[in-house]
């Protein structure tokens, strides 16, 4: 069936195979081949620039988008920074003012120890001269009310 569809053409293909072409037949024959072949390569070209071009237009665009977060973590860094120092700042004022609280403590401390130590004294002294004077303890007087007027 299928030779018979293969002899069935019109034109015989030996006689194809058997045409010798001319010089002058041959020159446009290969002109219109580089022809062909030149706007394949063109188009194959222009493809593969239009796909580098989007490529390039994607890349350009992740760039932007990817300096603009950049910029927005200096600035988010840079408010940190501040607010960290100023924090700083206030914590070691706060760190000093309590230093000079504690000295101011210890001074008024070591005033009341040695007020302490004097009272002392004088209550020992009071003690030992009541005890010279009557050569007893005495006892504590009582203590008087005073009296109201109703």
């Amino acid at each position: 069936m299928m030779h018979s569809l293969l002899t069935g053409q019109r034109w015989d293909h030996r006689a194809v195979m058997a045409w010798r072409p001319r010089r002058a037949a041959v020159l446009p024959l290969i002109l219109g081949a580089c022809a062909l072949s030149g706007w394949g390569a063109y188009i194959g070209k222009s493809a593969e620039t239009r796909g580098l071009t989007e490529q390039m237009r994607v890349a350009r665009s992740e760039r932007d988008g990817l300096e603009a977060r950049i910029q927005r973590a200096e600035q988010v860094n840079a408010e940190l920074l501040t607010t960290t120092e100023g924090k700083l700042g206030a914590l070691r004022e706060e760190l000093r003012q309590t230093f000079s609280a504690r000295e101011a403590v210890k001074a008024q401390l070591a005033a009341a120890q040695k007020e302490l130590g004097v009272s002392k004294k004088r209550l020992e002294q009071a003690a030992r001269d009541r005890i010279t004077e009557t050569g007893s303890i005495k006892a504590a007087e009582p203590l008087k009310k005073p009296s109201s007027k109703s």
